[in-house]
């Protein structure tokens, strides 16, 4: 009778053992948009120096403010664009560094750069600049009516739509579905700072009707020695890429 018992309690083990080993893989397998963390503290890429050097928080380097470790990420996605003439949208530019960054890193002549905000303080700041291949224009991404604008005024055909506004997730969902006719095919669509406390599974809910247009959509947990954020912990992206 002992080892009879000690039998079924040892299959018993193996059994409970392979059922978790198979649920948890199918678990993840079963998330439509999949999550990766990257540790760029060993990179300093081009993007990382001008995103220092123009003072924006996308990158480790910056010494004025928020340090979300974006640029050595972005490097790895945004690099085959960069002596192309590619068409880039910003909606969130603040005064306008993030708009020197891109219009640095992207050299092609007939690179063109649409930048939108809804403060017009901010959109005369980046005016001010007099930057070549820069169009600048409002947008309101509480309301679908002007995002929906502000991208028919790019004339479409977009490589990049990068989101860098009010970090709300309802906003950025708003965006991702406004976004999607006047992307191209195998264009990017990149959200910024998302709030690292804020379960995946809302995306995936509120994003449910959109997400077969894609063929990746992947969180990145962005981590890095010089990482701070403080009070907002919202070191996260979010890239789509279209089908």
């Amino acid at each position: 009778m002992a080892l009879k018992t000690i039998y079924r309690k040892t299959m018993n083990q193996i059994f409970c053992r392979a059922l978790s080993e198979f649920f948890l893989p199918l678990q993840i397998l079963m998330k439509r948009i999949q999550s990766i963390t990257v540790d760029s503290t060993a990179a300093a890429t081009h993007l990382c120096t001008l995103g220092s050097n123009y003072k924006t928080d996308k990158s480790p380097y910056n010494d004025a403010g928020h340090r979300h470790p974006y640029t050595a990420v972005y490097s790895l996605f945004l690099s085959r664009f960069r002596f192309q003439p590619v068409r880039f949208v910003e909606i969130g530019i603040a005064g306008g560094n993030s708009i020197l960054l891109w219009r640095t890193y992207f050299t092609h002549k007939d690179t063109h750069i649409f930048g939108f905000d809804r403060d017009k303080n901010f959109i005369q700041n980046t005016l001010n600049y007099g930057l070549p291949g820069v169009s600048v224009g409002e947008m309101d991404v509480y309301e679908e009516e002007s995002i929906r604008k502000g991208f028919e005024a790019t004339g479409g055909d977009l490589d990049v739509i990068l989101d860098d506004s009010s970090h709300g997730l309802v906003d950025q969902i708003r965006i991702i579905k406004q976004a999607i006719p006047f992307l191209k095919p195998g264009g990017l669509i990149i959200i910024e700072d998302i709030f690292r406390d804020t379960p995946e599974e809302r995306y995936e809910e509120g994003l449910a009707d959109v997400l077969d247009q894609f063929s990746m959509a992947m969180f990145v947990v962005t981590e890095h020695e010089r990482r701070y954020s403080p009070g907002w912990n919202n070191d996260k992206l979010l890239f789509l890429v279209k089908k």
